[in-house]
């Protein structure tokens, strides 16, 4: 992200301050920098001319936009709403769009939750990607980075983040490093996923100093999102997985191993709610609350998911479905 970025509309002062108070508060998401960003292009191209978050602005900056996702229209509506907060807070004048005002299902999409056999042939397809002269590794760098995904339910930004000093390779445990909460995590990985960690190893990062990338680029930096998303839509396509607008994206594996456990446990006979703590802390959640809605959501709307969970999960059924408005 452009750190160098100079703001052009009346409001423009008043958002830098925005985006550095979120900063200091420890937000640090590219993608709410990129929307007070966007926001600020929209009031320079509109008659605004002074520095006042009107209703007018804001009502026009939120409006429905041709072919657009309702999760895209959402986005503008939290920056918006957040920055006449922040300004309210400072004591200025400005509009406050208000909740109810814009409704949207937060988990309208239907998750893909992969089974055995899918994973099985989406990991073979990573590994038969395409030979590509510029990266003639990658086959061999991305399937694991995705084993590694599905294996410890990360986030695709906390795999990508890697470096050889966060994989553990005599204990095991991976260190994953201010995580989306600002929170350091130990994820310790199933033996069978250790073994190939340790293969991995030495055949890619052997020689590597340790804070080079553990899933290096061909550069040797750390791959992008875009790279990996656009890896696994081949993938995809190699295993005869069928692709959709939304999904199966890279997180449909983290997705994959919450369901996975929770379908395992119950098998197992364990206490679902004695173990969902350890889930939550595992895959970095910031509180029960968020792994609750993970696993409520998927039983919800897959039916198959629904029918292997017993009498004693039935706490994941949601009696309730509320928007985030």
């Amino acid at each position: 992200m452009n750190q160098n970025y100079i703001y052009i509309s009346p409001l423009g002062s008043l958002l830098k301050k925005y985006v550095e108070h979120r900063r200091m508060c420890g937000y640090k998401a590219d993608t709410s920098i990129h929307n007070v960003r966007q926001l600020d292009k929209f009031a320079a191209y509109s008659p605004l001319t002074s520095a006042h978050l009107s209703k007018e602005l804001v009502e026009a900056y939120i409006a429905s936009r041709p072919g657009e996702k309702k999760s895209t229209q959402s986005q503008r509506v939290s920056t918006v709403r957040g920055f006449g907060k922040y300004l309210v807070r400072c004591g200025i004048d400005a509009y406050v769009l208000p909740y109810g005002t814009f409704s949207v299902a937060k988990y309208s999409f239907i998750p893909h939750v992969f089974n055995s056999k899918e994973i099985s042939r989406l990991f073979s397809a990573a590994e038969s990607l395409p030979y590509c002269a510029n990266s003639p590794i990658r086959n061999i760098v991305i399937p694991m980075m995705f084993r590694v995904i599905y294996g410890c339910g990360l986030r695709i930004s906390e795999a990508l983040k890697l470096t050889v000093e966060d994989v553990n390779l005599q204990t095991g445990i991976i260190l994953v490093r201010a995580t989306k909460f600002n929170k350091n995590r130990y994820v310790p990985m199933a033996q069978s996923l250790f073994d190939r960690c340790k293969e991995y190893a030495d055949r890619v990062v052997a020689e590597a100093d340790a804070q080079s990338p553990f899933f290096p680029s061909p550069s040797l930096s750390f791959y992008s999102k875009s790279t990996i998303g656009y890896a696994f839509l081949q993938s995809l396509a190699i295993a005869g997985i069928p692709h959709f607008d939304d999904g199966p994206t890279v997180h449909s594996l983290r997705h994959s191993f919450a369901v996975e456990n929770l379908i395992r446990w119950d098998e197992e006979g364990k206490d679902v709610n004695l173990m969902l703590p350890y889930l939550s802390a595992y895959m970095g959640h910031e509180n029960l609350l968020g792994t609750e809605r993970y696993l409520r959501m998927t039983v919800d709307m897959l039916p198959e998911v629904k029918k292997r969970i017993s009498v004693g999960c039935s706490w994941i059924i949601p009696e309730v479905v509320r928007d985030d408005g």
